[in-house]
This record gives C-alpha cells, structure tokens and sequence, in this order.
C-alpha cells in the first residue's frame, strides 16, 4: 500500500499532470524498491484542484505503485490509491501478475525524467516487501 502522500520525504518533481500546468507528478525516492530485475517506486500526482475520476471519486491526488524492467523500458501499475486532502478516498485492487503485464514507457519528457531518476539516477534503498 502507498504511503500517505504528506509522510514521504524526498518527492522529487518530473512533471504536471495532462491538462494541469498547476498540478505536478512527483516520484518518493525514499519508496525505491528492488525486486529480482525490477524497481519498484510511488509515483504521485498532485492535481491543482479536486477532481472526479473516471470512478465518481474525488480526489486531489494520487500515488501509483509502478513497477520499471529499466533494461527494457518497460513500466506497468501495480496499485493505486486516491487521496482528498490526505485522507484515502479509493484505491485499486493490487495487480498482482504485474510481471505479465509490462508495457513500453511512453517517449514523453515526465515520462524519460521518471525513468531518469528511477532507472539511472537513483539506487534503491530497500529491497521489495
């Protein structure tokens, strides 16, 4: 399960979310978790005001459990959990074949400074759970 948004102390800006220029997209470098060949990390959205989901939930954020393959450049969602002003509001069921269902990294500049910080920059600091 992600952590509450406000806990984690090293979120690193990569982007705003499509739409938002006033959101952004952080990655907690403290979350960084090797697991066999993969790197599991929280990624974060921060919109600039709540929004409805595509669920009929609101939120003002959410943080994405994704899993990298960095020598591929593949990602794929594990989980993700809704957040309205750092309380949970929803979540998804964890995926829990994950490693089956891998996909390209889109070439986009969030994207290439997520896979930047993720896959090259940084070393994870814990192995998995």
């Amino acid at each position: 399960m992600a952590s509450v948004p406000s806990f984690a102390s090293h979120w690193v800006t990569v982007g705003t979310p499509p739409g938002d220029p006033h959101g952004r997209i952080v990655v907690d470098t403290d979350s960084l978790q090797k697991r066999d060949r993969f790197i599991i990390v929280d990624i974060m959205t921060v919109y600039a005001a709540p929004i409805v989901n595509s669920y009929g939930i609101t939120l003002d954020r959410f943080v994405q459990r994704t899993a990298f393959e960095c020598a591929d450049r593949l990602f794929v969602r594990v989980t993700t959990t809704g957040y309205l002003e750092d309380k949970r509001v929803g979540s998804s069921a964890a995926t829990t074949d994950w490693k089956s269902g891998l996909i390209p990294l889109p070439n986009d500049a969030t994207s290439n400074r997520i896979y930047e910080l993720v896959c090259k920059s940084a070393a994870p600091t814990r192995a998995a759970r």
